[in-house]
């Protein structure tokens, strides 16, 4: 199983939940292919439901699944996706394939945990949604579109799906935080709390944050990580400065750069990174982004393993929109950056999806709409932030 080119061991350990309740197969699972709503259903009847049951038992049988469409697509581009990195991560979890029953059923053996409990965050970061963030939909309702501001995973008190989760967490091997905000978010306090009480804080703790707060209500996030022995922290940073303030609309960077400080200071056994949603935006920019933040010394330069994920959706914000002599000054570019061979081949990966990607004038020009409207509403200026890039506007 660990040689198939279909198959993952998500579906053995791991359930992922949206905001919305919304369950995939994991966080970049197709979100038009649900595989149940834990807001109306109890965890185990969506983790034996017939969505659930049917993905299991195409992956024994060496088929794909159109769930994991992104994973098989990471892969014949020729870079390694997220299915593969499980597998090594969770390789010892693969014997639980063979307990699977003839109907795809199997026992609950969560080791890997990623709940959205709510879209609440301060952020209105533009490849975002209301899904994820509770101020674009307060945004969308000031527009007129009419949305549910704040979503919360098993509806507006997830604490009946919390007790749900609760019997699992001591059998959990990892941890992971997201939003929203999961600094905003009550039960990312209320599970830190919870495991501190067992004394399970040798577990590992994974964090995709926005990095703005550090205190929360009466709670100090810093007091709390100090418990704990393993905890990796990816801040989301897609560039810096007014760049940085412009694609996470309600960046402070000023902020971001002092918590970073205080964080290396305070909590030296963090594994402090980076993780990048690129982008048209961000893509021509990548080396001077990460000199930037190395020489400010916001991370450790022997220890700098960033994650870059080349963005899909919107696919108006994709590389598609990007004109055949731009993308080949950006790849062009991209070739000549020198950093630690880590961050070299994660250039190289997202070299390979700008190859890969095709030039689309109708992007293009809803790009162009969508830009603008957001830029007025939100007293912003593209071309000024990005002058690198006008000429998509000024060649059409």
């Amino acid at each position: 199983m660990s040689k198939s080119s279909t198959f993952c061991i998500k579906p053995w350990i791991h359930i992922y939940s949206n905001p919305d309740g919304s369950v995939l197969p994991c966080c970049i699972g197709d979100y038009r292919l649900h595989l149940g709503n834990i807001q109306s259903q109890s965890i185990e009847d969506v983790w034996n439901g017939e969505k659930y049951r049917t993905m299991r038992t195409k992956m024994l049988a060496g088929e794909k699944c159109d769930e994991c469409a992104a994973c098989y697509n990471i892969e014949e581009s020729g870079a390694i996706s997220p299915r593969q990195t499980f597998i090594d991560k969770f390789k010892k979890y693969i014997p639980l394939a063979d307990t699977t029953n003839s109907d795809g059923s199997v026992e609950m053996n969560l080791r890997y945990f990623d709940v959205r409990w709510s879209n609440i965050c301060n952020f209105k970061c533009r490849s975002c949604s209301s899904t994820y963030s509770s101020s674009w939909a307060t945004e969308d309702n000031n527009k007129g579109d009419s949305k549910k501001i704040f979503i919360f995973a098993g509806g507006d008190n997830n604490d009946a799906l919390y007790n749900q989760f609760l019997p699992h967490f001591e059998n959990i091997e990892e941890f992971y935080f997201a939003g929203g905000e999961p600094l905003l978010t009550d039960k990312n306090y209320d599970i830190l709390e919870y495991l501190i009480s067992i004394g399970k804080t040798d577990v590992k703790i994974h964090y995709n944050t926005n990095l703005s707060n550090l205190k929360y209500k009466n709670k100090s996030i810093v007091s709390l990580w100090k418990h704990f022995s393993n905890i990796e922290l990816y801040v989301s940073l897609d560039s810096w400065g007014d760049r940085a303030e412009y694609i996470r609309e309600g960046t402070e960077w000023s902020v971001i750069e002092a918590n970073l400080r205080l964080i290396k200071q305070e909590l030296p056994r963090v594994q402090l990174c980076s993780t990048t949603v690129v982008s048209s935006f961000n893509v021509s920019t990548l080396p001077e982004f990460f000199t930037y933040i190395l020489e400010s010394k916001l991370f450790n330069i022997n220890n700098f393993y960033p994650s870059l994920y080349s963005l899909i959706n919107p696919d108006f914000y994709s590389f598609s929109i990007l004109n055949n002599e731009l993308k080949s000054n950006i790849i062009n570019k991209l070739s000549k950056a020198k950093f630690s061979p880590a961050v070299n081949k994660r250039i190289q990966d997202v070299i390979l999806s700008l190859k890969q990607s095709t030039y689309d004038e109708q992007l293009l020009q809803e790009f162009k709409k969508i830009t603008f409207e957001y830029d007025t509403l939100r007293n912003r200026n593209f071309l000024e932030t990005f002058p690198e890039l006008n000429s998509m506007f000024t060649s059409n």
